[in-house]
């Protein structure tokens, strides 16, 4: 259970690095989504204990890497897929959890301060449907962030200002 972090941006290159969790388990997918920012890289674990799911944020000092958080939900549930998709601008990180509330779903912000990592927000949909999936992809670019909601029969993505 580990994700490679190429040290060349070079499609032949070796990876420079194997990123993985503290406490891995068989069949938590880590590595089913990655994001990076800088010297920040972000790792998801979406079946993490019985599918509530974490995300693995590490940073990069130099040319070594090492864990700095393990993010969870503050109200995560088995089922909720926490991690599923993976955004990081900066110091703030968005994570899909599209299992949550019965598959209507949900996308939490994360913020750093130094090397803490807290949540910020829970975003949801203003019209969402149960098994709408919201928070099955996810994107940020500074301050605005866009979640997907593929099964939602109203919208698919929502744009979110001022995360």
């Amino acid at each position: 259970m580990a994700a490679m972090v190429p040290g060349v941006a070079s499609a032949s290159a070796a990876p420079a690095h194997r990123l993985g969790a503290a406490r891995p388990a068989a069949g938590d997918h880590f590595g089913a989504s990655v994001a990076i920012s800088g010297s920040t890289a972000v790792v998801g674990a979406f079946n993490k204990n019985s599918a509530t799911g974490a995300a693995y944020v590490f940073a990069r000092s130099g040319t070594a890497w090492s864990q700095q958080a393990e993010l969870t939900a503050a109200d995560g549930a088995p089922g909720d897929n926490f991690g599923n998709a993976i955004a990081i601008s900066g110091s703030t990180a968005v994570i899909g959890a599209p299992g949550e509330n019965s598959y209507t779903g949900a996308a939490y912000v994360f913020t750093r301060s130094g090397t803490i990592w807290s949540q910020q927000a829970k975003l949801t949909a203003s019209d969402a449907a149960q098994y709408g999936h919201f928070g099955w992809s996810v994107a940020i670019s500074g301050s605005t962030a866009i979640v997907g909601a593929p099964w939602n029969p109203a919208v698919a993505a929502y744009v979110f200002a001022n995360v």
